[in-house]
């Protein structure tokens, strides 16, 4: 008897830890018993929304998982739970998880997950057959699963016929509403003749989501005009716009939002119209966008009687980066760190998007810049790791040459095969900086045929100088001048694929790729500069030989030195010019009107980290206010151009955090895989600065004060880290 006993008390305790087990609900790879579905025959059909739903008693643990294509949200008795899904290389499928038991009440409860099928090609999702793919499971066991459970049904309420919300993106949002809209998500009893019929679909090959699900805080707008019906959420977020309206007679509602109003009115000024529609019949409803969207402000039109009671958004944005702290006694470069840091939020999801508004598109390039700043404020590199790992996935990316990478991705590309060779060398330069931050050398290995294949591929492109020529495609240096100056021999380009091939022998232990740089470094040398600037390209003439032209940009200056063509040592006197003449200061006095301007992408950031790695850090910080500052102010985000005409929300614009970390704060180097932290206090005109500075085993805490230029400082370490003071 003894023994029986001792044999049911192991058995009820390994019972209870298997139900206790703590979920990994951001590395799960597999289903146990879900099989993808949709309504049959229906898979491949444009911007076709179902309704999914299954009735589950109450349970104290219960967890969900789903894989889709294309969008998903979850609720439970009708309260939001979840969007998604991450996204991921073609043909692969990552898997969410949600613990729902908070959601759950005493008797039965509806688990409804609303699915959007586009079958559209964007920059912003990828345009593959749909699917649903869920499963709950309570006490270790699947209580329901698509493939035997789960209804759906098309209950029509989603317009399908629409166009394009914007070139880049899928369709635009117009539903069509009755009161009770919503009974599916939340009866029980729910039925209705619009059941479709759910057959198994092809098996999906599923991958781990890894990265922080979305921060969802909610926030209210306040009207601001009355007699235009204006709001405004206070600073730019990105998110779920959602309405209270009681309707009393029919209504057609829509909501127009921008980033700015332009003189008080919200005029759209980039080339697509940012809004969501409805047709209501009287009811009470309680709306929220299925897409996520950018706004600051929002002006809501009816034409029936009708009050709006709320307008809100529910941020969809990165969970992780409020770990990092700034803060010093110049309160302009507070906002601009924390207008770093609301950029970064909105454009680092899953991936480093360029934009969360027109595009949401994860491009190369601009990651660059996007993924020092994630790391920096959040102490990981897990966002980093899936937009690498969506590059390293496929055999080979459809329409463009073999050897080539995407200019962004995940996306299908239906601009006819248009890449961007720079993007590509931008891309090889991440991955070098990954592998510092992460130590992950199993990814970089795993990138090395790839990486070697762009190596094949521009060495077409050679030619008896050993200078890349004629480079084909979408040549682009920055949204400036400096992209119309591209023809034939495009220095900035030889320039930054110098610093590629360097990067290359470094990661792979190839010297002869680094004999190889300096050699197209001293042709550059020897051909482009004029005795006052490098010029920007040269032209293949008839009889083939090779003239230099007049065009010399701002940012072909910056290439120069940033890629170590070029030093303040070996060219002083164009450095002093650069760093005295150029800048902010061409605002007041232009010495230089045959020089192009530099902008944001990339020379003006180019320009930070030239300042930074000579010294020059209270000139620097100067610098940001004046080009910064206004957009902290306008926005509370960082622009994607210097003026207002594009986006006022673009993820490569946060590098200006890890500038302040580096610059102000003095963390001049984390080695988070050697556990040093070198620090480097110099005059930046700052009297006061502290930061917090999240890594895997702790914060870096940095508090410093500097009188009569004495520093005073205490810093705090996690255990195992080592501080090297410079």
């Amino acid at each position: 008897m003894k023994i029986k006993f001792l044999w049911a008390v192991l058995f009820v305790l390994a019972l209870t830890c298997s139900c206790n087990r703590k979920v990994d609900r951001q590395n799960i790879d597999s289903f146990r018993k879900a099989v993808p579905v949709w309504a049959e025959g229906r898979e491949n059909e444009v911007n076709l929304t179902l309704a999914f739903r299954e009735v589950i008693d109450f349970c104290r643990d219960a967890d969900i998982r789903i894989a889709a294509s294309t969008v998903y949200r979850l609720k439970v008795n009708g309260e939001f739970v979840g969007h998604g899904p991450c996204v991921a290389a073609h043909d692969f499928y990552r898997i969410d998880c949600y613990d729902i038991a908070p959601y759950l009440h005493d008797g039965r409860n509806v688990v409804s997950i609303e699915v959007v099928g586009y079958n559209t090609e964007s920059f912003y999702l990828l345009c593959q057959p749909s699917f649903l793919q869920a499963e709950i499971v309570s006490g270790g066991k699947v209580i329901a699963a698509t493939g035997s459970a789960f209804k759906a049904y098309d209950l029509h309420q989603r317009v399908q016929d629409v166009p394009k919300y914007s070139y880049q993106r899928t369709q635009m949002e117009y539903w069509v509403l009755a009161d009770g809209y919503d009974s599916w998500q939340t009866d029980v009893d729910f039925v209705c003749d619009d059941e479709v019929k759910l057959v198994p679909q092809s098996s999906k090959t599923t991958i781990v989501r890894r990265v922080p699900y979305p921060d969802y805080t909610v926030h209210e707008a306040s009207l601001i005009d009355p007699d235009r019906q204006i709001y405004t959420f206070g600073c730019e977020y990105s998110g779920f716009l959602g309405c209270e309206i009681e309707v009393r007679e029919k209504t057609s509602l829509t909501i127009d939002f921008e980033e700015l109003l332009t003189d008080g009115e919200l005029k759209h000024r980039m080339p697509f119209r940012g809004y969501v529609a409805y047709e209501l019949e009287p009811g009470t409803y309680s709306l929220e966008s299925f897409e996520p969207y950018t706004m600051q402000f929002a002006q809501v039109a009816f034409t029936g009687n009708s009050t709006v009671k709320r307008l809100y958004i529910r941020d969809y944005c990165n969970s992780a980066v409020q770990a990092g702290r700034f803060s010093c006694d110049n309160e302009d470069l507070n906002k601009i760190f924390e207008a770093a840091r609301q950029t970064i939020r909105q454009c680092a999801l899953d991936i480093f998007m360029d934009c969360p508004s027109r595009e949401r598109a994860g491009w190369i390039g601009d990651s660059f810049f996007s993924s020092r700043v994630e790391c920096d404020l959040s102490g990981t590199t897990l966002v980093e790791k899936n937009f690498l790992e969506n590059y390293l996935l496929p055999e080979h990316f459809k329409t463009i040459p073999e050897g080539m990478v995407p200019m962004c991705y995940p996306s299908d590309n239906f601009e006819g095969g248009t890449y961007i060779p720079n993007y590509a060398m931008w891309f090889v330069l991440e991955l070098e900086e990954y592998l510092a931050r992460s130590g992950d050398r199993e990814m970089i290995d795993a990138f090395k045929n790839r990486v070697y294949g762009l190596i094949d591929f521009f060495d077409k492109f050679l030619n008896s100088d050993g200078l890349l020529e004629r480079l084909r495609s979408w040549v682009f240096i920055e949204w400036s001048a400096a992209n119309h100056f591209v023809q034939d021999v495009n220095y900035p380009s030889n320039m930054q694929y110098a610093g590629m091939l360097d990067a290359v022998s470094r990661m792979y232990g190839d010297p002869a790729l680094h004999e190889r740089a300096e050699a197209i470094r001293e042709t550059i040398r020897s051909q482009a500069f004029d005795g006052r600037f490098f010029i920007d390209n040269a032209m293949r003439l008839e009889d083939g030989s090779l003239q230099l032209t007049s065009n010399h940009t701002e940012t072909c200056q910056y290439y120069a030195f940033f890629f170590g063509t070029a030093t303040p040592e070996t060219y002083p006197e164009l450095w002093q010019r650069l760093t005295t003449e150029f800048g902010p200061v061409r605002n007041k006095e232009d010495k230089y009107p045959d020089v192009p301007k530099a902008n944001a992408l990339f020379g003006n950031y180019l320009r930070m980290e030239l300042l930074s790695q000579n010294g020059l850090g209270a000139q620097m910080m100067k610098e940001a206010v004046d080009f910064y500052l206004p957009m902290a102010e306008a926005t509370g985000t960082l622009w994607e151009n210097m003026t207002y005409s594009d986006s006022c929300n673009h993820g490569f614009a946060a590098h200006l955090a890890h500038v302040f970390y580096r610059d102000a704060a003095g963390l001049y180097k984390v080695d988070r895989v050697g556990k040093t932290v070198t620090l480097r206090l110099r005059d930046t005109g700052l009297k006061q600065c502290s930061a917090t500075l999240p890594v895997k085993e702790g914060d870096i805490k940095i508090d410093w004060s500097c009188n009569d230029g004495k520093f005073n400082y205490d810093i705090k370490l996690p255990k195992g880290w080592k501080l090297i003071e410079e």
